[in-house]
C-alpha cells in the first residue's frame, strides 16, 4: 500500500507539503503494531560469536527478547504472540550503512539518469548527449538541467563531455552533469556563468580544499569540467530544482534502502540543512530507518571550530551535539563522526598517491594527485577534535593521503592518548600493507569500498593505477591479518545501495571483465556480512543496540530470499521483509502473495 506521510517545507511549515506526500506512491510498506512475534523454521545468522546460528527468534516491542532453538522458545510465549513460519529462509540483522550519502541515491531517479552499464545503459557520448537534449526539450526554457551518475571511464571515448557539446544539445538551459564519483562534474556555458566561471577569470577556490582551477583546454578556454573544490556543492544545485521532484527523490531513496534491507542509513557528508530535513522527515514518519550523520567540516567549519575549541574531553556524540546545538536520541538519529576530506578520488585522478598515476589525464608525467589541505592544517584540526573527543571520519583514497592521516593521528595520540575514540579512514582504496599495523596501533578503523573492484577494477588496471596497485585496492584479508577493524560500504549514489553486491565483491573481487584482482585479499561471506552489520555499527559507536541478533538489542531484522552463505551468486538474493524496532515496515511484492 502507498505510504502516507507529511513533510516540512524549507521554512519549517508542514501544511503545503502534506498533500504532496499523501499522494506520493512508494514501495510496499507495512506499519503494523509491534505485537510479540516469534519467528520459527528460520536460518538465523546472528553475528553473535556466542551463538552464530539459530532457528527461532522472539521479539517483543522494539527489542529482541530471545534467540535460540524453536522448541525452547515455544515453551513460554507472551500473550497474543504472533507466530511467523519462515519456511527455512535466512534472517540477518538489519544492514548498517557504513558510508553513503542518503538520500542522494534518489536524485538520478527523479531527474536525468546517465548511469552506465551494468546498472544503467549510457555507454557512449552520443547516447549521453542525446539523453541530455531530449530531457532539456521537455523542460521549460531557462530551467536548470541536472543529470546524475555519468562516468567518463565507462564511455567509449574515455573522456568527459565538454561544455560546447552540452551547449549544442541544450542551448536554452543551464546544464550540470554530476559525475558518478561525486567529486566532479561538467557544466555548459550558461551553468558555468551562473556558477561564476568565465573564460577570462582565473580565480581560485576561496576554501582551502585544494588549489584546483576549472579545467581549460590548450587555448585557455574553459572545458566545463569542475573538480573537487571548484565543483559546486550539491546543495547549491538542488536549491535550483522543483521541490516536488526533490521530495520524490527522498521517497525513492527511502524505498531503495528498505528494499536492500538497510535499517540504519547514513549521510556521510552532511550540512545543517540536510540534517534538519532528515531529522524532521524521520520524526514525521516519512523515513522509518534509523539515521547516522557525519557532519561535513567543510560545510560548517567556522561554527564547529569555534564551539569545539573550548570543549573538554568527552564522547564523540556529545561533543558534536554540543558544537552544533543538536539534540537527538542516538537510537534514532546519531551524530557519530565529523567528516574531513584529505584528498579526492581515483576516478578523477585527484586521490593523492605516493607514485604517479599510470595515465595522468593530460597532466605532467609525475602527477600523483594532491592533498585537499596542507599537512599543518590537517594536523591542527585532528589535534583539536581528538582532544575534544570527536570521532573523525577521514576521507583518504590515496596512500600519500593515508600517510598524512597516520601522521596527524599519531601526533594527536602523543599529546592526548585516546585510542577508544576510533577514528575512521574512509575508502582507503590504495592503502599499503605497512600502513595497516600503524592504524591498528593508533586505534583507528577503516571503512572499505570493495565494489570498486567490480565497477572500476579494469579501468584502474589498464589506465589509472596499473596492475600492481589495482590488484591491492581494498585489501580486506590483509586488514584481517593485522587485526584492523573495518566496515564495508557502497558510497551510494557512487554505486547502488546493494549489500549483496558488496558481499559478492568482497568474496570474489571480480572486475566487469571477469578478471580477479588480488585473490589473496578475498574474505569469506561470513566476514563480509559481519562488516556490514555488527562491525559497521561498532565503527559508529552503536554496537550496543544494533548490528547483531541477540536478546536486548533492537529488533532490526531482515528476511532474505535464500542463504547468503550458500547461494551460488549472492547478487540474486532479494530482501523479502524488513522489521525496524519490531515494526513490520517492508514486504517485497512477490513475498506477500
Amino acid at each position: 500500500m502507498p505510504m502516507k506521510y507529511g513533510f516540512p517545507t524549507r521554512k519549517g511549515t508542514l501544511a503545503v507539503l502534506l498533500g504532496g506526500f499523501l499522494m506520493a506512491g512508494g514501495t510496499t510498506i507495512i506499519l503494523t503494531a509491534n505485537r510479540p512475534t516469534l519467528f520459527i523454521n528460520a536460518r538465523i545468522l546472528t553475528m553473535n560469536d556466542d551463538r552464530p546460528f539459530a532457528d527461532a527468534l522472539l521479539m517483543n516491542g522494539r527489542y529482541i527478547s530471545a534467540v535460540g532453538d524453536q522448541q525452547s522458545l515455544e515453551q513460554e510465549l507472551p500473550w497474543l504472540t504472533r507466530v511467523i513460519d519462515l519456511r527455512g529462509k535466512s534472517v540477518v540483522p538489519g544492514f548498517v550503512d557504513a558510508h553513503s550519502h542518503f538520500p542522494s541515491s534518489g536524485l538520478a531517479r527523479s531527474f536525468l539518469d546517465l548511469t552506465p552499464p551494468p546498472v544503467g545503459d549510457v555507454s557512449s557520448l552520443d547516447t549521453l548527449l542525446r539523453r541530455v537534449g531530449e530531457y532539456a526539450a521537455r523542460r521549460p526554457r531557462g530551467e536548470w538541467i541536472l543529470a546524475f551518475n555519468y562516468d567518463d571511464a565507462s564511455l567509449a571515448v574515455q573522456r568527459h563531455p565538454t561544455r560546447q557539446e552540452l551547449d549544442r544539445v541544450a542551448p536554452h538551459h543551464p546544464v550540470y552533469l554530476w559525475h558518478r564519483s561525486g567529486h566532479m562534474g561538467v557544466a555548459n556555458s550558461q551553468a558555468m556563468a551562473e556558477l561564476g566561471h568565465q573564460d577570462e577569470s582565473h580565480a581560485r577556490s576561496s576554501f582551502e580544499k585544494n588549489n584546483f582551477e576549472p579545467q581549460r583546454d590548450s587555448q585557455g578556454q574553459l572545458t566545463g569540467l569542475l573538480q573537487e573544490g571548484v565543483a559546486p556543492r550539491l546543495g547549491r544545485l538542488l536549491m535550483k530544482l522543483p521541490l516536488r521532484d526533490l521530495l520524490n527523490a527522498l521517497l525513492y531513496a527511502r524505498d531503495s534502502y528498505l528494499q536492500a534491507g538497510v535499517t540504519t542509513v547514513q549521510n556521510g557528508f552532511a550540512d545543517l540543512l540536510s540534517m534538519r530535513m532528515l531529522f524532521w522527515a524521520q520524526r514525521l514518519g516519512i523515513i522509518p530507518q534509523r539515521i547516522v550523520v557525519w557532519p561535513a567540516y567543510e560545510k560548517m567549519a567556522d561554527r564547529i571550530s569555534s564551539e569545539i575549541s573550548g570543549e573538554r574531553l568527552g564522547t564523540a556524540t556529545d561533543a558534536l551535539q554540543r558544537a552544533l546545538d543538536w539534540q537527538a536520541d542516538p537510537e534514532y538519529f546519531s551524530l557519530s563522526a565529523l567528516k574531513l576530506s584529505v584528498d579526492g578520488s581515483p576516478q578523477g585522478r585527484t586521490a593523492w598517491l605516493t607514485e604517479p598515476y599510470r595515465s595522468t589525464g593530460g597532466k605532467a608525467p609525475d602527477y600523483r594527485g594532491f592533498p585537499a589541505l596542507s599537512a599543518q592544517r590537517l594536523k591542527s584540526q585532528v589535534l583539536e577534535f581528538h582532544r575534544a573527543g570527536v570521532r573523525l571520519a577521514l576521507h583518504g583514497n590515496g596512500d600519500a593521503a593515508i600517510d598524512l592521516i597516520i601522521e596527524a593521528l599519531d601526533a594527536a595520540q602523543l599529546q592526548y592518548y585516546r585510542p577508544e575514540i576510533g577514528h575512521i579512514v574512509v575508502h582507503a582504496q590504495t592503502i599499503r600493507e605497512d600502513q595497516l599495523p600503524r592504524l591498528k596501533q593508533l586505534g583507528a578503523t577503516v571503512s572499505f569500498f570493495p565494489a570498486h573492484t567490480f565497477f572500476w577494477g579494469d579501468w584502474y588496471r589498464q589506465t589509472v593505477l596499473g596492475e600492481e596497485r589495482a590488484r591491492r585496492i581494498s585489501p580486506l584479508a590483509l586488514a584481517d591479518t593485522y587485526e584492523v577493524a573495518y566496515s564495508l560500504h557502497s558510497d551510494a549514489p557512487v554505486t547502488p545501495v546493494n549489500p549483496m553486491q558488496i558481499l559478492w565483491s568482497a568474496n570474489r573481487r571480480e572486475t566487469l571483465s571477469g578478471h580477479v584482482l588480488g585473490p589473496e585479499f578475498i574474505i569469506s561471506r561470513e566476514r563480509a556480512l559481519r562488516a556490514m552489520t555488527l562491525d559497521a555499527a561498532s565503527q559508529n559507536g552503536l554496537e550496543h543496540d544494533r548490528g547483531s541478533l541477540e536478546a536486548g538489542k533492537l529488533a532490526d531484522i531482515v528476511v532474505l530470499s535464500s542463504d547468503p552463505l550458500s547461494e551460488p551468486d549472492v547478487r540474486n538474493i532479494r530482501v523479502e521483509r524488513v522489521w525496524i524496532g519490531g515494526r513490520d515496515v517492508y514486504m517485497r511484492e512477490a513475498a506477500s502473495r
